[in-house]
């Protein structure tokens, strides 16, 4: 485990159970009282840390709300070199965090308060290009190897895999299975790959 360093001395470890405590303690305030009502001394005081825990790890109140929403929304795409299998796997990670508990609750507050907040929009954007960079890394591999069509664009294939889930969570009956997911994906790529090609 690495050992931080605080004002160039060694600090304790930073424990990840006390990241977990105050990221499930973020989240809860923002689905409780949105995005206005949520204060860094708040999560403290909710997660049982010291305020200076918290300001230690995440100097804005920000930071800690785009951290929080990214702890539940993991990136896990492998660049294996099935195309069918990556896109799956990034599906798949996307739909069980849009499941997670509150979920839909805290994007729609954090998409609410972005609209009068640069900060948070900024923040927002780098999170959002974070993960799209994982997953356009192997769709780009993908097309240099000829598995996907070259008039094809990677990024509208994944504003579609990722865009049409979000919908899914927030305005569906229910929030994306994974079978939806697979089905979706092999919509999207339907379309995408060269002719003769099967899903």
């Amino acid at each position: 485990m690495s050992v931080a360093k605080i004002g160039g001395r060694r600090g304790r470890p930073r424990l990840p159970s006390t990241d977990r405590a105050i990221y499930a303690a973020a989240a809860a305030l923002i689905r409780e009282k949105g995005y206005d009502g949520f204060s860094m001394a708040a999560v403290a005081d909710r997660a049982g840390v010291a305020k200076t825990t918290v300001y230690r790890r995440w100097p804005t109140r920000a930071h800690l709300v785009l951290e929080t929403l990214s702890s539940v929304m993991r990136p896990s795409l492998f660049d294996s070199g099935d195309l069918r299998a990556d896109l799956i796997a990034f599906a798949f990670t996307t739909a069980a965090g849009l499941r997670a508990q509150g979920t839909r609750r805290l994007v729609a507050e954090l998409t609410l308060a972005v609209t009068e907040r640069p900060d948070l929009a900024e923040a927002m954007r780098r999170l959002y290009n974070q993960r799209r960079g994982a997953a356009l890394a192997s769709l780009y591999r993908a097309q240099k190897a000829g598995e996907l069509r070259p008039d094809v664009d990677p990024d509208l294939l994944i504003d579609q895999v990722s865009g049409t889930l979000h919908y899914q969570m927030l305005l569906g009956d229910d929030a994306p299975t994974d079978a939806y997911a697979e089905r979706l994906v092999d919509a999207v790529l339907e379309g995408a790959l060269p002719h003769g090609a099967d899903v």
